[in-house]
């Protein structure tokens, strides 16, 4: 009954149903010239140098500007800082947790191609996930949409059809999503809300719906929806997931550097901007002031492409230090502040153990495991299964190297835990998921933990008071666009790809302003599959 249901289900889908295709938003001025004029220099301060900085200096160092990057760290990448780390007398590289590459990363896919690194990134085939309350299961898509929902419905060993049947409100928002509307009809009620009101059932919801995410009991339902369109419904390529072979820093962050070295980009690592340094009359930002001191060089724009709290905090000391007659300067940033950054939240903190064992897991034991019900853990991945300088190590050792993703660390213990009291905190929970490392007697070689402090919520709510990249200059500070990963789109993105779309649209504001032609931006449709 079952199969023939679903059977006939598929077939009205298919009837009625067009996968949509990325959406390209093309140049505003495509007769401009694609660099600047010979002779006109033009000097850009980006602040920060994560992926979204990276990116605004890409576009804009491929067009002929004199790019500078402050970096606060000594290396660079943001939230995909890649550290060495020396380790059993050799040097490995660290990253700061798991992360996936999805199909519907457009600007990343164009930034790979353009830095030539496709080769350090492979197939990620399935996601595996096991559950306290539920049977294991292994997450993929395959065929046309949308059989291939309906492959990962049937192929689950915890929903059944009365599931399927229970749950059908839910499909008008999965598949006829509307991303203007999602926004306002859902972003101030969570996703467990959003899922009450649907009546999608508990195993539905819990096995199908919900990802490990270490915001999963607060995140907004139309930020989740928004996910859901991104990664899995969007076409039926979507679900396409990749990884990388090598770490960060080799995989995509050093042939990204080195490139923008080439075209005569700055980089200045270990530096904090304090304050900005703005024109009274102009309202114009011409420079910072630094931790060490003031930097002279004067320029023509600033992308603050750091995350939300680092902003807060440049304008913070930059009110601070205005004469008590700047009445109009001090209007403006004000302004920027209350209505631009004092509404944000920053995600719950979190811990990433990676840890290197003198023995191996069971052979059947997949690379990545989600582990969502076995909180803190939510993520366990073998690194010597991944990326060749782990998989070498274990290959002449007989060892290996897991890491273990903590996303709700914080709401169970102290972000100031020892780093050498993590592992004997979690090893209960660990327990129930592998064994063997118990009663084989693995013995730990060597432990990294990094904690993650610097994600911006999704939770309900926010999305009506993220800026955008022009929102200081819609408040009159005009040369100065924001970029990052918590920046409102007005298009479907998230993460990453959040971060390098915003970063392209940063530099398309100066760009345009410059008369130089902009970057086209590829985007995921903002109509679902069936809308």
């Amino acid at each position: 009954m079952r199969s023939v249901c679903l059977a006939l289900l598929s077939f009205n889908l298919l009837i009625c149903c067009f996968a949509k295709a990325p959406t390209l938003i093309e140049p505003k001025n495509p007769e401009d010239p694609t660099t600047l004029p010979e002779g006109v220099t033009r000097k850009v301060l980006v602040v920060g140098g994560g992926l979204a900085g990276l990116s605004a200096a890409l576009e804009l160092a491929d067009r002929g500007y004199e790019v500078t990057i402050k970096e606060s760290r000594d290396l660079i990448g943001g939230k995909y800082y890649t550290k060495p780390v020396e380790a059993l007398n050799e040097t490995f590289y660290v990253e700061g947790g798991f992360k996936a590459w999805f199909n519907s990363f457009h600007q990343f896919k164009d930034i790979r191609n353009r830095l030539g690194v496709n080769s350090n990134f492979e197939k990620w085939p399935a996601v595996d996930v096991v559950f306290r309350n539920y049977k294991p299961d292994s997450i993929y898509s395959t065929g046309p949409f949308p059989l291939n929902l309906l492959g990962v419905v049937m192929r689950s060993p915890n929903v059944e059809f009365l599931d399927v049947i229970k749950s059908t409100k839910t499909i008008k928002d999965l598949l006829y999503y509307d991303f203007d509307l999602i926004n306002e009809k859902y972003d101030n009620m969570t996703f467990r809300e959003w899922a009450t009101e649907m009546g999608c059932t508990d195993s539905f919801y819990e096995t199908i719906l919900l990802p490990a995410f270490n915001e999963r009991t607060d995140i907004s339902a139309a930020e989740m929806l928004t996910l859901q369109q991104i990664y899995f419904l969007t076409n039926a390529e979507a679900d396409k997931r990749e990884v990388c072979n090598v770490n960060h820093f080799e995989a995509f962050l050093k042939p990204w550097v080195d490139y923008l070295e080439s075209k005569n980009t700055k980089i200045i690592y270990n530096k904090r901007v304090e304050s900005l340094k703005v024109n009274s009359e102009t309202l114009e930002v011409y420079g910072t002031v630094d931790e060490d001191g003031s930097d002279k060089t004067v320029y023509d724009d600033v992308i603050l492409a750091t995350d939300y709290k680092s902003v807060k905090k440049i304008f913070e000391r930059t009110i601070e230090r205005l004469e008590s007659n700047d009445v109009k300067l001090s209007e403006v940033l004000n302004n920027c502040v209350g209505t631009n950054l004092s509404k944000m939240k920053m995600a719950p903190e979190y811990k990433v153990l990676r840890v290197w064992f003198d023995k191996q897991l069971n052979a059947d034991r997949p690379r990545i495991l989600q582990t969502p019900d076995y909180t803190p853990v939510n993520i366990i991945t073998q690194f010597h299964l991944l990326e060749k300088e782990y998989i070498s190590w274990a290959n002449k050792t007989g060892g290996s190297v897991i890491e273990f993703t903590l996303f709700s660390w914080s709401k169970h213990f102290p972000m100031e835990t020892p780093d050498d009291k993590i592992w004997g905190l979690i090893a209960p929970t660990v327990k129930e998921i592998y064994p063997e490392i118990f009663e084989d007697d693995f013995k730990i070689l060597y432990t990294h933990v990094n904690s993650v402090e610097t994600l911006t919520s999704y939770q309900k709510g926010l999305i009506e008071v993220r800026p955008t990249v022009r929102s200081l200059a819609h408040n009159n500070l005009k040369n100065v666009f924001l970029a990052g990963d918590w920046i409102k789109t007005d298009y479907p993105s998230a993460f990453a790809e959040r971060a390098v779309s915003t970063g392209r649209e940063a530099a398309n504001e100066i760009l345009l302003k410059d008369n130089v032609q902009q970057a086209s931006i590829l985007h995921v449709n903002k109509k679902g599959p069936l809308a």
